[in-house]
């Protein structure tokens, strides 16, 4: 089975190296890694050319993150595509659990969980988003996790042409939503393990209101306001309830504590970043 794995990429210089060591230490190697530039103008270009040769390059020139994705599951050759993001560390036995997942012929894509490496106390954090995902896990899946996901070659395909692109949705959430539809498999697979950052939390409690509060609008676009849109918006109102104890469990992660608390440095939304 050969798994090949996206990773869309905007201004990304602080965390692709460590995502991209990774992904090129597992103990089982991967077919191909393929990275999307959507557009960066920082030192994401430098830090990818230590990699040439071991990385494919390529450069998507429309704004967000749902192109850099199509673009680069396009091009992927393997099986099974993985897609993570570029603040993703994947656990060094991923490409082995994608490859126990996908033995099952009726799994068409997974998604698996993920912990908080700049988050304290790690364990009630991570334990907290465990318990929701398994929870939104149960019965037919019908999301996936853009940080930590795989899809087979001839699912993507399946299902390509008929994906939303604008930057009104979650691009992740409306890939599960379509391969749902599709009578596609998807699974939840807690071999399949990574890491991310919760960064997302510096920004401002407008903006992390209006990036969380998309996942209703994502399942309301598609399925109306009813079982799973219910469901999502009682997880984005527990969320959004949390927000200043998360944040201040990201600040004391950080070496600058509370400059970092003060500040609005969080990450853009990938569907609209607004350049």
């Amino acid at each position: 089975m050969l798994i090949s794995i996206v990773v869309p990429v905007y201004n990304e210089e602080h965390f692709l190296r460590a995502c991209l060591d990774a992904i090129l230490a597992q103990r089982e190697p991967v077919h191909e890694v393929i990275v999307v530039d959507n557009g960066s103008d920082d030192g994401t270009s430098r830090i990818l050319d230590e990699y040439a040769g071991r990385v494919v390059m390529l450069h998507e020139p429309l704004a967000g993150v749902q192109h850099a994705r199509n673009r680069g599951l396009d091009a992927a050759t393997g099986d099974v595509i993985g897609r993570i993001d570029a603040d993703t560390r994947l656990d060094p036995g991923w490409t082995r659990a994608v490859r126990e997942t996908f033995a099952a012929t009726i799994v068409q894509a997974a998604t698996g969980p993920v912990t908080y490496y700049d988050m304290t106390p790690t364990g009630l954090v991570d334990g907290g988003d465990a318990l929701f995902r398994r929870v939104w896990g149960r019965g037919r899946l019908d999301w996936l996790l853009g940080a930590n996901m795989a899809i087979r070659s001839t699912a993507w395909h399946l299902v390509r042409a008929e994906l939303c692109t604008d930057g009104g949705v979650h691009e992740d959430i409306d890939l599960g939503i379509h391969l749902h539809r599709a009578g596609l498999a998807a699974v939840f697979a807690p071999g399949m393990r990574a890491g991310t950052s919760a960064r997302r939390i510096q920004n401002r409690f407008r903006d992390y209101s209006s990036y969380t509060r998309m996942t209703e609008h994502t399942y309301q676009r598609h399925l109306g306001r009813r079982g799973a849109y219910a469901r999502a918006w009682v997880t984005g109102r527990i969320q959004l309830a949390l927000f200043p104890v998360l944040r201040l469990a990201h600040a004391l992660a950080q070496p600058r504590r509370w400059a970092t608390l003060r500040s609005d440095g969080g990450r853009t939304n990938p569907m609209r970043p607004g350049r």
